[in-house]
């Protein structure tokens, strides 16, 4: 009676026989196999450990304090990137400590050392396999941005996620005096009055190669206006309101300047005045005395 019962109830409710097998296996595959992006490895923290290295004096500098350069220099947010494979790029800003957008390279080894580059302007390419910095001045003497520069290669068990950085200085810092001779102003018989200085001819774009340390591609005739205020010059040398011009890099055999002054009531503008220096060298701070002197005042 019940054998008959199970027939009906077959008749009456047909199971495909195949289904149940394939929809078991399809569970237990499900059940035991884990999605590829499901497997995760933890993020681990990344920081850095900034310091920055004093500029260099020169027989052409004035004695300044590491302080004073600091202040003129010191920068509150930079860029980094990492040469792993993904080419992980940070932002890292000051906010009392310094603060990194970002976790340890993904998928890196704790012992795998990685290869950081810093940079406080400028564009990062690394494409090329010679990683550098595009760099351009700024065309404003007065809001003059330095480019530091830092690369330091370390494992995450090295330190436990923190990269140390010393930045240097890839431009050179030049400042800008100005005087009178005595002899100019025993025979001036009235005061001279500089109205404008003007450094022409100068490159102003580059690229800062990592690897060696070295600038290429210096190219660029930009000038830039280190005053535009009346000073009344003297014997005493005084500073500029430019304060420091950061320059890439360069020879100066071509850069002159251009002074206009007042004198007698009017307004001329001087001979060019050629600078004749030694090349500018990177991280190195020079001073140039702009002294005016009979020759040139005429």
């Amino acid at each position: 009676m019940m054998k008959k019962s199970l027939c009906r109830f077959a008749r009456l409710f047909p199971l495909p026989l195949l289904a149940a097998p394939l929809f078991f296996a399809s569970c237990s595959s499900d059940d035991s196999m884990t999605p590829i992006d499901e497997v995760k490895t933890p993020q681990r923290p990344i920081s850095v450990e900034v310091s920055e290295a004093p500029f260099g004096n020169t027989t052409e500098a004035r004695q300044l304090t590491r302080a004073a350069i600091t202040d003129l220099t010191s920068f509150s947010s930079f860029e980094m990137t990492a040469n792993n494979p993904a080419k992980d790029h940070y932002k890292v800003t000051k906010n009392g400590s310094w603060v990194v957008d970002g976790s340890w390279p993904y998928g890196v080894g704790d012992n795998t050392p990685v290869t950081f580059y810093a940079y406080s302007n400028g564009d990062y390419n690394g494409n090329s396999g010679t990683p550098y910095i595009s760099f351009i001045m700024d065309e404003n003497a007065s809001t003059q941005h330095d480019l530091l520069v830092a690369k330091d290669t370390v494992s995450y068990n090295d330190h436990q996620g923190k990269v140390p950085l010393t930045f240097d200085h890839a431009c050179a810092a030049v400042a800008f005096n100005v005087q009178i001779t005595n002899t100019l102003k025993t025979n001036l018989g009235s005061k001279l009055t500089v109205n404008s200085i003007v450094l022409r001819n100068v490159s102003n774009s580059g690229k800062y190669y990592f690897g060696t340390s070295t600038w290429g591609d210096v190219s660029g005739s930009a000038y830039y206006t280190l005053t535009s205020e009346n000073i009344f010059v003297d014997t005493e040398a005084q500073a500029l309101s430019s304060n420091y011009l950061f320059v890439i890099p360069q020879s100066s055999e071509a850069t002159y300047l251009d002074v206009t002054y007042t004198f007698s009531g009017q307004t001329k503008t001087s001979a060019t005045i050629p600078l004749s220096v030694k090349p500018w060298e990177a991280g190195k701070q020079y001073t140039i005395n702009i002294k005016l002197g009979t020759t040139l005042i005429q």
